[in-house]
């Protein structure tokens, strides 16, 4: 709820409606998001500019682009969540190695680091060195997920189990049972080179498979894990405040006087300051210039250097009307 409150934005995730009942400034204020501008400078490089112009001119063009982009946003996190829950299966189903708990991966996720990080290659890793019966094991256990042909997988895999005619499983050529170092010696010198020992013809069978399982789910998880701030209105879709109830529900209406006094034109909208938000100018209010004087000063003020000072900010110069700079000054 306080990520509702705290974005105006979020109004955009509502059934869709027509691009009459927003304001005008909602679609300014899109047009000034990072990824809104991101987005329009990947249009400019594709020298598509027709559509750039008409996002930065058609408010109507503008609430379809929004829409559907919102949808392939949030079909994007989707895919990056269901990414996170299947490596969070995996690990369960293999019991090699410890489990990174659901909201770590979560969070890792949803900051754009789980794709290349060290949890993925060494849970692939444990992947390809599985036995059969372990890798039977694990395909029935990811039959529901959104990997594909994982049934077909399974079937060629107890179909080797029903060949293999040992009473040991099947193994691939990954398992580290079947690597071992060479040691030769050339010109007096030892050299190691790593060295695996052969294996049998349904060995081999179930190391294709093992690769298929291997390439299926690198290739899922290079495109389901996907980076949340790369993808386009995601400032609508997400937000990182640890505590954004804080500025939405306690408003601190000291800051806001103080910023109203520093600078008045952000809140008078008014043209005549323009260019003079960070110094004094005798077209600011007179409280403004008399709050701003009175920051400039010491701990002990001097009534008469103040007043002088006020006086000389506000006194039009060359202005010998006294009647204009009386009225002024009062």
């Amino acid at each position: 709820m306080t990520h509702i409150f705290a974005n105006p934005l979020s109004v955009l995730l509502k059934d869709p409606s027509p691009a009459q009942t927003f304001q005008e400034e909602l679609y300014e204020y899109v047009r000034n998001l990072d990824s809104f501008r991101q987005h329009v400078e990947d249009l400019l490089d594709q020298k598509d500019l027709d559509t750039a112009r008409r996002l930065l001119h058609d408010n109507s063009f503008l609430h379809e682009q929004v829409e559907q982009g919102i949808k392939k946003s949030r079909k994007a996190i989707e895919s990056l969540i269901l990414a996170a829950e299947l490596l969070a299966s995996i690990q369960k189903s293999l019991n090699i190695r410890a489990t990174d708990p659901w909201c770590n991966l979560y969070t890792i996720a949803m900051a754009g680091h789980l794709k290349n990080s060290a949890i993925v290659k060494d849970t692939l890793l444990d992947v390809r060195k599985l036995s059969s019966d372990a890798m039977a094991t694990l395909l029935e256990d990811l039959a529901d997920s959104p990997l594909p042909n994982v049934l077909v997988l399974l079937n060629e895999v107890r179909q080797l189990q029903s060949e293999n005619e040992s009473t040991e499983p099947l193994r691939s050529k990954h398992d580290i049972n079947y690597a071992g170092l060479r040691t030769t010696i050339v010109s007096h010198k030892v050299e190691l080179s790593k060295q695996s020992a052969s294996l049998s013809k349904q060995d081999l069978s179930y190391s294709k498979i093992v690769n298929r399982v291997d390439d299926i789910l690198s290739k899922y998880l290079q495109e389901a894990l996907v980076t949340p701030q790369e993808l386009f209105l995601h400032e609508i879709l997400i937000y990182d405040f640890k505590s954004p109830h804080r500025e939405v529900f306690a408003p601190n209406p000291r800051h806001a006087m103080e910023r109203a006094l520093s600078s008045p034109r952000d809140y008078l909208g008014c043209n005549c300051c323009k260019g003079t938000q960070h110094g004094l100018s005798a077209t600011h209010p007179v409280t403004s210039i008399l709050y701003q004087l009175f920051l400039e000063s010491g701990a002990i003020i001097n009534t008469s250097d103040l007043w002088s000072a006020f006086n000389t900010i506000v006194e039009p110069e060359g202005n010998d009307d006294d009647d204009a700079e009386q009225e002024r000054t009062l």
